[in-house]
C-alpha cells in the first residue's frame, strides 16, 4: 500500500472516532492538515477531524472555521454525501454557539443535496437540528416530534449508530416534558446499543448524565448524586467541556437540594465550566441556583453578582426571529417530512 493510501485509510479511522466523541488533540490534528498530498479529499478529512477536535473542547469558533474548510473541500473534490454531512456538522456547532438562524441556513442548503441524492440518514439527522431549533425556541412538544420522526428513519435503515444518537435526542425531550417513563425506556435502549455495537463514549456519558436527570426530577436524591457524579467523572475523562459542564450543574442543584456544604463551591465550579464553554442556559441555572444559595445564608450581597448576571444573560438572549426565518423553518419542516424522497 502507497503512502497516500495508508494515510487515507488512517484518516477514515480517525474521522470515525472524533465524530464517535474521541478526536485527536488540536495540535495532533492541525499536523495531518500538512500531509494531505494537496489531494481536496484528503484535506476536507483532515479539516473536519480539526472541527471535531475543537468542537470536543467547546471552541466554536475554531470548530465553525475547521468545519467550513472542509465542507469547501469536498465540494471541490466533487464529494456531495461529505460535504452534506459537513453542512449538518456545520449547523449543530453554530446552534451550540446560540446561532439557530444560521444553523438553519447551513441546514437548509444540507437538505437540497440530502434530497438530490434521495439519501434518508442525512435527512434523519437534519430532523434532530430542527428540533434543536425548537429546544430553543422552547417549543419542546414540536422537538420531540422531530425526534420521533428521525429515530423512526433510523428504525427503518437499520443504522444502529443513528438510532442511538436520535434515541438520546428523544430522551432528553423526555426529560424536558417530564415523561420521565418514556425518557428511561430509551436510555434503556440506548444503553443496550452501546453495549453490544456502538461504540461512543461521550454517549455513555450522557446515558448516566440523563439518568441523574431524571431521577433529581423525581427527588431520589442520593441516587441521582452518585450518576451525576459519575457522569462527570466519564466526562472530565473524555476531556468534553459540555459533558463536565450539564453534569457538575445538575450535582451541584442536587448537593442543593440536599443542603450538603459544598454545594455554593460546586456550584461556583459548574458556573466556571458553564462559562468557560458559552452554555448560557446553564449558567442561568448556576446563578439562580447561586442566589437560592446566599439568601439562605442571608449573604443578601453575595447574592448580587448572580442576580445582575441573570439579568443580564436574559437580555442578551432575547432575539427575534425575521419573516425570512420563519418562512425558512416551515420550508424545512414540510420538505423534512417527506418520507420518499
Amino acid at each position: 500500500m502507497s503512502a497516500k493510501l495508508q494515510f487515507a485509510a488512517q484518516l477514515e479511522i480517525l474521522a470515525r472516532e472524533s465524530y464517535c466523541g474521541s478526536p485527536p488533540a488540536p495540535a495532533e490534528a492541525r499536523q495531518l492538515l500538512q500531509n494531505t498530498f494537496d489531494e481536496p479529499r484528503l484535506m476536507a478529512l483532515a479539516q473536519v477531524i480539526l472541527g471535531h477536535s475543537w468542537q470536543h473542547l467547546s471552541e466554536h469558533l475554531k470548530a465553525q472555521q475547521a468545519f467550513l474548510a472542509g465542507m469547501l473541500s469536498f465540494k471541490a473534490a466533487g464529494c456531495l454525501k461529505e460535504q452534506t454531512e459537513t453542512l449538518i456538522l456545520l449547523g449543530f456547532s453554530h446552534l451550540l454557539s446560540n446561532e439557530p438562524l444560521i444553523a438553519l441556513d447551513y441546514w437548509s442548503d444540507a437538505l437540497v443535496i440530502a434530497r438530490k441524492l434521495k439519501n434518508r440518514k442525512l435527512c434523519a439527522r437534519i430532523y434532530m437540528g430542527i428540533s434543536q431549533v425548537y429546544i430553543g425556541f422552547g417549543d419542546n412538544q414540536a422537538a420531540l416530534g422531530f425526534n420521533e420522526l428521525a429515530l423512526e428513519l433510523a428504525r427503518k435503515l437499520g443504522s444502529d449508530h443513528l438510532k442511538c444518537e436520535v434515541l438520546l435526542n428523544v430522551a432528553s425531550d423526555a426529560c424536558r416534558l417530564k415523561r420521565f417513563s418514556y425518557a428511561l425506556q430509551c436510555l434503556a435502549e440506548a444503553e443496550k446499543l452501546l453495549q453490544q455495537s456502538v461504540v461512543n463514549p461521550i454517549w455513555s456519558a450522557e446515558i448516566i448524565y440523563y439518568l441523574g436527570v431524571v431521577h433529581a426530577e423525581q427527588k431520589q436524591w442520593a441516587q441521582a448524586k452518585i450518576e451525576l457524579e459519575t457522569a462527570f467523572t466519564l466526562s472530565d475523562q473524555n476531556d468534553n467541556l459540555w459533558g463536565k459542564a450539564h453534569a457538575l450543574t445538575a450535582l451541584a442543584e442536587v448537593l442543593l437540594a440536599l443542603g450538603e456544604n459544598n454545594a455554593g463551591t460546586i456550584l461556583l465550579q459548574a458556573l466556571s465550566l458553564a462559562e468557560s464553554g458559552g452554555i448560557k442556559p446553564l449558567q442561568n441555572r448556576c446563578n439562580m441556583a447561586l442566589i437560592q444559595w446566599h439568601l439562605a445564608r442571608q449573604n443578601d450581597e453575595l447574592a448580587l453578582p448572580a442576580f445582575n448576571a441573570l439579568i443580564q444573560n436574559e437580555d442578551t438572549e432575547k432575539f427575534k426571529i425575521s419573516a425570512k426565518h420563519k418562512q425558512q423553518i416551515l420550508q424545512l419542516e414540510t420538505q423534512s417530512r417527506m418520507r420518499h424522497l
